[in-house]
């Protein structure tokens, strides 16, 4: 899934807000996440706000942290962006910065998300070619949080790596040369197909976790093929469970 992601978003990332949780559904592994390069400066004006209110106390911790926004957001250059933004702003009678989303938005095919009610309202009622989602409608944050956590890798892969690892088992040496073409297999898949693979083996034996939990820890294995490939016994059961997962799990602690 791509979203346009707005600055009453991604502060949202930083400090604590209303609706923080819903803005971090968006940072789901699975979504790609675009803004104009006016973003950053528009959550240091609104951290900025927030210091001189005494909301927050020293701002620099948080300014460090807008530099990295481009590390979970592809921005996107203004220059790009200005005509479209401008022609907007005229057409709808709303100011350039904001609009500015809503080209982003239609340049990269994406869906744009806010949390300004107001905008929303007007792209749904004024822009015909791009869809907007506000943090406050359920609905679609939790669509928008079910597509940062889909599966990507085919369940027919799946099930043949699956038998691949029972003919390595019965050999029982990592030396091997199946068990050495099952690592390879493993190796020429997309990171994301490695990330399923890691996140279906934890399912399968039960960890304790969500699975968006799950997906933040396989980014730390997704470069590790030996590892994932020692899961191989649970993929089924991870595929079996994976449905019903979340409404399953028992968390602890």
């Amino acid at each position: 899934m791509r979203v346009t992601v707005d600055a009453s978003v991604a502060v949202k990332w930083l400090v604590a807000e209303d609706y923080r949780e819903e803005a971090r559904l968006v940072l789901g592994p699975r979504i790609e996440r675009y803004a104009p390069d006016l973003l950053p400066v528009e959550c240091a004006s609104a951290i900025w706000k927030k210091a001189r209110r005494g909301e927050v106390g020293h701002s620099a911790p948080f300014l460090d942290e807008i530099t990295k926004l481009r590390e979970v957001v592809r921005i996107q250059s203004s220059e790009d962006l200005l005509r479209d933004a401008a022609e907007t702003a005229l057409r709808i009678g709303h100011p350039v910065y904001d609009s500015l989303y809503i080209a982003c938005a239609k340049l990269t095919g994406s869906v744009l998300v806010t949390a300004d009610r107001r905008l929303g309202q007007i792209v749904s009622d004024r822009v015909s070619d791009i869809q907007a989602i506000t943090l406050h409608d359920g609905p679609a944050m939790a669509r928008v949080e079910a597509a940062g956590i889909r599966l990507v890798i085919d369940r027919d892969t799946v099930r043949e790596l699956s038998e691949a690892w029972m003919r390595v088992a019965s050999e029982l040496a990592e030396t091997s040369p199946t068990y050495l073409k099952l690592v390879k297999a493993i190796e020429a898949l997309s990171a994301d197909e490695r990330m399923d693979l890691l996140v279906l083996g934890w399912v399968g034996d039960g960890r304790p976790h969500t699975r968006r939990r799950l997906y933040d820890l396989a980014m730390r294995h997704v470069s590790n093929s030996r590892y994932i490939a020692g899961l191989g016994m649970r993929w089924r059961d991870g595929l079996r469970r994976w449905s019903t997962w979340d409404r399953t799990v028992v968390l602890r602690g």
